[in-house]
């Protein structure tokens, strides 16, 4: 009995798809004559079948479906439960179905990679994306026509085209970045909970998932100078020292560290990042001094001599230690 109830079905599900040739077009058919439960199980099982006709038009739920039939299955007999199944599983392959032709019928897109070297792309509206190594960004093909959007991994910087009537938008892991025309830099790194953004020229209107159940964006908007760290595991955003900003996110680009009147204490801070060493002052005070200075393609000796010679202080130099010893800038 089992046996016959499982081969009805398939008939059934084959002659909906029509795929029957015509000696098991004859036998549903007279199975559908015998009686009228048959009959009458039959029009279920095409309601369902428009229900899913319905769905490819549609996007489509897979989950409620399923859940829906699935609670048919429940209540009936196993004789029922049978082409219930059936007609449950055609629903879920339509809509994966479904959901793969809405994914990969879609505007080809573009991905851009930059693997061991900077790489500059000038896009279509005329901006330019600066790259950094292991960084990549992808976009629509039809970018500019209506939208101007993209997705980055990694590091890189903008100088975007204005363009008021639409916005360049970046999305990135739980936060995107929205501007009309700037420059700014992101780094957003999949293997890294902290993305950052300094924006060098303009205003940007950052937008990030706070740590709460809401999944509702809250929004920062950033002026020239400004920088923030985002925590994606927290949810938490930090605004950093405007003194810092420039130096630390723009050198990778151009290898150049500009300082207007920054207190060594910060200098410091941003040579230890940059040229991973350790600096060290003998005396509170010395920290103070104000050091305006540019340094291009310099290497560390080169700046710390430059630093010390400055200011009168004697610099000691063990590996990657650093040591500024002696008192300067004292206030009268």
């Amino acid at each position: 009995m089992m046996h016959e109830e499982k081969h009805i079905d398939q008939l059934l599900m084959a002659y909906l798809l029509n795929e029957l040739d015509t000696n098991d077009i004859q036998k549903v058919e007279l199975w559908l004559s015998e009686s009228d439960n048959n009959q009458a199980k039959f029009d279920e099982i095409i309601q369902i079948w428009e229900v899913s006709e319905n769905a490819k038009a549609h996007n489509f739920d897979t989950d409620k479906a399923w859940n829906k039939v699935s609670g048919k299955i429940d209540s009936k007999p196993f004789y029922a439960a049978s082409w219930f199944r059936l007609a449950a599983a055609i629903l879920v392959i339509i809509g994966a179905a479904s959901t793969f032709y809405k994914t990969f019928s879609t505007i080809d897109s573009t991905e851009l990679y930059a693997e061991n070297e900077v790489k500059i792309e000038t896009l279509v509206d005329g901006s330019v994306i600066t790259l950094n190594e292991k960084s990549s960004i992808k976009y629509r093909a039809d970018f500019n026509e209506d939208q101007r959007e993209i997705s980055l991994e990694g590091e890189a910087f903008f100088s975007i085209e204005r363009d008021e009537t639409k916005p360049f938008i970046i999305n990135l892991d739980q936060s995107k970045v929205t501007v009309l025309g700037t420059s700014f830099n992101i780094k957003s790194e999949p293997e890294d909970k902290l993305v950052r953004v300094f924006v060098k020229s303009g205003v940007v209107l950052f937008e990030y998932l706070p740590n709460d159940s809401s999944n509702a964006y809250l929004s920062v908007e950033l002026h020239a100078g400004d920088k923030v760290v985002y925590n994606k595991e927290t949810g938490e955003l930090e605004v950093s020292d405007k003194g810092s900003s420039s130096n630390l996110d723009m050198y990778w680009i151009n290898k150049e560290l500009i300082f207007d009147g920054i207190a060594l204490r910060k200098v410091a801070k941003i040579l230890e990042v940059v040229y991973d060493v350790e600096i060290t002052f003998t005396e509170e005070q010395s920290k103070q001094c104000l050091l305006t200075a540019n340094f291009q393609n310099a290497e560390i000796d080169q700046i710390m001599s430059v630093i010390s010679t400055t200011f009168e202080l004697e610099l000691t130099q063990t590996g990657k230690q650093y040591v500024l010893k002696g008192l300067s800038c004292e206030e009268n």
